[in-house]
């Protein structure tokens, strides 16, 4: 005998006396079917061989006319395959039936799966059975994950009821044990298929099996995917997640910051802990991440698409703005909440683009002033103290001093164990810890004085020397190249440590007393004042020829400028170095000689111990005030932040484009070791790590036609400097010859060029070799070009054309032909870097 008890949206069919649990908990959870009239066939006992007869009967007295979806409980799973043909027979009504074993899922979700498709199939009287969907309710990407995949040899896609999970395939015990919480938590979102990657407790995820199954994804599932860090994923040193996806999808992705539970209609999402357990409820849930433009590139900020907010949190203000007192409001970012003045301050990128932490909730609290900081930290205690207990105890408040990298703290503002306190000492555990430290550089003079000027080429500049006392010696090396014994003393005015004998690349603009200004390394010093000019960077001193003012009453007494010794291993010990002002070749042209391996600036293979070593000694000062601004550039870009020596490198890289860097290249080219080397040796490790320019690089010189024909006759120049050159054509490069050079190797230097930068620039690493392809002398209406293409490593630099020539010099020559436009224009500062022809001193 048969039951009918109507529970919830469902007809309930039992033969026992009781509805078990397993179709109670099924009839109360499951949504209505607007189309179908659901039927729960509850055979949990033995039952009579009449039983389809007596189901059928009682269906029929129901005088329902529309379809039925109809539920097995307590049988087999092929029974509801059969049971749904049988039925559509009997009735002449369509039957909807699972075709495999149905699972429920969260919020009254039934998940059909089977080894071979499996899901809800539609049976109708004289009719081949038709499938219909994999989960119902029906989301509008259901069809985009139906199948178990294999994906590689590690890893294989499974569908969820509530969306699809990539995880490690070899370890099927933890993943039996997630699988399952996943399947009873997660609801099946409506218009968003999250896409769960990794499994706690395994081996990480690697990037390539998420592409492959990219790649085999519909355009549904593609565009409804949400991918969600579940467990461990194998990602580039001090990348996002989501970043990662973008760069590696090459398309823009979205991103749950949690895995979904409760209601599809207004799910929670929670953090997921190392061990797969619910961490804290996020405030930003789904962040759209966008790939960047060229390898290298800055990343953009990721947006926010969807975020909850609390009542707690005020009214709201703007977008994901709340007003939380009179003076101060509430911000939703990816980490956490924001407590600010209702003005976002200029760093305001740098904090909401800061990452999510798992385990901890920021409450992050700007502190501009310490009046302000001290107002800032009391509401966020107070906000904290009203948020709910789990997330109360996973916040941790933190001055934005230290969530912004690059921006100055107050020195007497920090945290501990989640609380603000008043030293940022505490704040160590929370953030990670920069490979460079940051302190804020004391204020350095820079001392003018000396007799009237000599001739620009008498005048050296030098890079800062190390703490301790060194002695310097009277006669400089050939070239203005050389560093100091290891015995001498400072006899400058600053006897604590060694002063520099002026700032690399430091170009002198006089005119007379009544000179507008003196022109240091990008300062500018006015009149009698600039004895009291203050910056935060190397020493400037000894320099001469500077005008009768600079000696007036209020100029500081001159550092001494000493000469340096002969180069070699000298320079481990003693990391003092003199550069030569930066200046066009002389004519007539002059080649560069071949340097010892002690005068390279490339040092062949890894080991830069001690050149890393130097460098940190040397630079000290300006690690000290760029290491932020490079600490930015590296989170931006993680494919140049790999390993422990990648802030160092890109610390060199940054020097050398600035004013520092300005003699470094002619002290390569005079082939004299010195301190110069090891500098160059840091730099070229940076760079090779920057994305490769492939095409037309541009520069210019001021040639004569001799000089010309002479270069003609060489057929291969090497350069044993850095060789600068544009990506872009120039508007207005001085010089009287346009230089083309085919590159295959040069390295884009956008990532570390400052705002009076040049980001345009490519460079050539020393000892770079280009073949001389053809001189086209100067004729009427057309200026004179000189036509190179960069030598490949493993390509000989002899003397005869190859295939490759043929090929550049037809590329070239059509570039020129179409190239349209004004150019770009070079800063003048800047200008000289790329005045020169590759292989010339």
């Amino acid at each position: 005998m048969i039951t009918r008890h109507t529970v919830g949206n469902a007809l309930v069919l039992h033969a026992s006396e009781r509805i078990s649990t397993e179709a109670r908990t099924v009839a109360l959870s499951v949504d209505r079917d607007p189309d179908n009239d659901i039927v729960i066939l509850d055979l949990q006992h033995e039952l009579p061989f009449d039983i389809w007869d007596t189901v059928a009967t009682e269906l029929r007295r129901q005088r329902l006319r529309r379809g039925i979806r109809l539920v097995v409980c307590g049988a087999r799973p092929e029974t509801g395959a059969l049971a749904g043909q049988w039925l559509s027979d009997r009735l002449g009504r369509p039957v909807i039936a699972p075709f495999g074993r149905m699972i429920p899922g969260a919020a009254g979700l039934l998940f059909v799966h089977a080894a071979d498709l499996g899901g809800w199939v539609c049976y109708r009287r004289g009719h081949t059975p038709v499938w219909q969907s994999k989960r119902y309710p029906v989301p509008a990407w259901d069809g985009a994950a139906v199948d178990h995949l294999t994906i590689s040899s590690t890893c294989a896609a499974e569908p969820l009821p509530g969306g699809v999970w990539l995880r490690e395939s070899r370890d099927e015990a933890a993943v039996a044990v997630h699988g399952s919480h996943l399947t009873s938590t997660m609801p099946c979102l409506p218009d968003a298929m999250p896409v769960l990657v990794g499994c706690p407790g395994t081996a990480p995820l690697r990037l390539d099996d998420i592409a492959r199954f990219w790649r085999g994804l519909a355009p549904e599932g593609r565009e409804h995917a949400r991918f969600v860090q579940y467990g461990p994923v194998a990602l580039p040193d001090g990348e996002q997640f989501g970043q990662a996806l973008a760069d590696l999808l090459r398309s823009p992705v979205r991103v749950f910051t949690g895995v979904p539970s409760g209601r599809p209609d207004g799910p929670a999402m929670f953090t997921v802990d190392a061990d797969g357990r619910p961490g804290w409820q996020v405030f930003a849930e789904e962040l759209a991440y966008r790939p960047r433009e060229t390898l290298g590139a800055k990343a953009v900020t990721p947006r926010i698409l969807r975020h909850r907010a609390p009542p707690e949190l005020g009214e709201p203000v703007g977008p994901r703005v709340y007003q939380y007192a009179h003076d101060a409001v509430v911000e939703v970012i990816p980490s956490g909440l924001w407590l600010r003045a209702p003005e976002p301050p200029r760093h305001a990128d740098r904090i909401r683009a800061v990452p999510m932490d798992p385990n901890r909730v920021r409450l992050v609290v700007d502190d501009p002033a310490p009046a302000a900081a001290d107002r800032h930290r009391e509401l966020a205690g107070d906000l904290a103290a009203r948020l709910d207990p789990a997330t109360r105890r996973r916040a941790a408040v933190q001055p934005s001093s230290l969530v912004a990298p690059g921006r100055p703290g107050l020195s007497a503002r920090g945290i501990e164990a989640g609380t603000y306190r008043h030293t940022t000492g505490h704040a160590a555990d929370l953030l990670p810890a920069p490979s460079v430290p940051a302190p804020v550089p004391e204020p350095v003079p820079v001392a003018v004085a000396g007799p009237p000027a000599p001739s620009a080429g008498e005048v050296a500049v030098a890079v800062p020397a190390v703490a301790g006392p060194a002695a310097l010696p009277d006669t400089p090396l050939p070239g203005g190249s050389g560093l100091p014994g290891p015995g001498a003393e400072a006899t400058g005015p600053h006897g604590a440590g060694p002063d520099v004998a002026g700032l690399p690349g430091a170009e002198l603009s006089v005119v007379g007393s009544e000179a507008a200004g003196l022109h240091v390394a990008g300062l500018s010093v006015v009149g009698s004042e600039a004895a009291g000019l203050h910056v935060a960077g190397p020493d400037v001193s000894g320099l001469h020829g500077i005008g009768p003012d600079a000696n007036g009453p209020e100029a500081a007494a001159p550092d001494v400028a000493g000469p340096v010794l002969d180069g070699g291993a000298g320079w481990a010990t003693s990391p003092t170095m003199t550069l030569p002002v930066h200046r066009p070749a002389p004519a007539p042209v002059r080649f560069q000689r071949t340097p010892g391996d002690d005068a390279r600036g490339v040092r062949p293979g890894p080991d830069l111990d001690e050149e890393r070593t130097w460098f940190r000694r040397a630079f000290r000062r300006e690690i000290a005030a760029v290491s932020a601004d490079v600490a930015d550039v590296l989170a931006a870009h993680p494919a140049l932040a790999g390993g422990a020596d990648a802030v160092e490198y890109a610390t060199a890289v940054r020097l050398y484009l600035s004013a520092a860097g300005d003699g470094l290249d002619q002290a390569l080219r005079s082939a004299e070791p010195g301190g110069h080397v090891p500098f160059a040796r840091c730099v070229s490790a940076g760079v090779r790590r920057l994305p490769v320019h492939r095409g037309v690089a541009y520069a210019g010189a001021g040639l004569t036609t001799a000089d010309l024909r002479r270069i003609a006759q060489r057929r291969v120049l090497t350069d044993w400097g850095f060789t600068n050159a544009l990506a872009e054509p120039p508007a207005d490069l001085p010089g009287t010859v346009e230089v083309l050079i085919w590159s295959a190797t040069a390295r884009r230097t956008a990532a570390f060029e400052t705002g009076d930068g040049v980001p345009a620039r490519v460079l050539f690493l020393p000892g770079t070799a280009f073949t001389v392809l053809q001189v086209q002398e100067p004729e009427a209406g057309a200026p004179a070009r000189l036509l190179l293409r960069e030598l490949a490593v493993e390509e000989p630099p002899v003397d005869g054309r190859v295939r490759f020539d043929a090929l550049a010099l037809a590329a070239l020559r059509q570039h020129l032909v179409r190239r349209t436009g004004p150019g770009t224009p070079v800063p003048a500062a800047a200008a000289r870097r790329f005045t020169g022809v590759p292989g010339l001193r």
